[in-house]
């Protein structure tokens, strides 16, 4: 036999009412479900119906703690679900939010993962092996990944972007070899997700015309400095750390020789 609402109160929390039936306390709604089932004093509800109401006013709260998660950065599908798995145990409740946001374009991986490669673009730092090895965890599909990069990230721009940073790079480096810091260089553009290629590419788009006399100067001052520190030894002993200070370096054989020969010059 169907029972009766008999009364519909606001809730203090707006947007959320109690409903009673039969004169007693039967289940909270919220307004959206209210409208949802035109729900209204006098209406009969049987058992099934007032479990479909309570059903669906919790996808209504976990669709709302969605939307709030939601309100200031963009979110996965997989980081949603995340985020709402930690509110409810009901995975059809989870799921009917996640499609309700699908549709409404408010959770899209594609979309999530043009707006992460635009972003990196803009950073002008970090290469494609670095946004795709970001949009794996964040379970952003295969596909999704390889079309924004390809859509997005030219080749021609990965090289620019790269050759950039090896031109910062390879300035700011005051204590090593050219040929050491060239080779640091190519690790640094690896670990920020370019190819050997790339890599390799850049750092030989730099311009070392400035550098040309660099090393000379660099080994010189290492040379002083290195002969000072090692300068309680004995004369072989203090020769040979000099030697593999220097070449730890990055210098050439030949190169230590010449600045060794000239530090005893003066």
């Amino acid at each position: 036999m169907a029972a009766t609402i008999t009364k519909i109160e606001a809730q203090k929390r707006k947007g959320r009412y109690n409903i009673y039936v039969d004169g007693n306390y039967a289940f909270p709604v919220s307004e959206d479900v209210l409208i949802k089932y035109r729900i209204f004093k006098g209406m009969e509800v049987d058992d099934q119906l007032q479990e479909t109401l309570k059903k669906a006013d919790q996808i209504s709260k976990l669709y709302s703690r969605a939307i709030d998660f939601l309100a200031h950065n963009l979110r996965t599908e997989f980081e949603v679900k995340e985020k709402l798995a930690t509110l409810s145990e009901d995975e059809d409740a989870i799921k009917s939010v996640i499609e309700t946001l699908k549709n409404q374009r408010l959770v899209d991986d594609e979309h999530y993962a043009q707006s992460y490669v635009t972003t990196i673009i803009r950073g002008r730092k970090n290469g494609p092996a670095w946004i795709r090895n970001h949009l794996k965890t964040k379970h952003v599909p295969e596909e999704a990944i390889e079309n924004s990069i390809t859509e997005l990230y030219s080749p021609d721009l990965e090289l620019a972007i790269a050759t950039e940073g090896a031109n910062k790079n390879i300035k700011l480096k005051k204590n090593d070899s050219l040929k050491m810091v060239q080779n640091k260089t190519k690790n640094l553009l690896a670990q920020r997700g370019f190819s050997f290629d790339i890599a390799n590419q850049a750092v030989q788009n730099v311009d070392l015309s400035e550098f040309a006399d660099r090393d000379q100067e660099i080994i010189d001052k290492l040379a002083i400095r290195y002969n000072r520190k090692y300068a309680k030894y004995d004369g072989y002993e203090q020769e040979q750390r000099l030697k593999q200070a220097l070449y730890a370096k990055g210098f050439s054989m030949d190169d230590i020789q010449s600045a060794i020969a000239r530090l005893q010059d003066r």
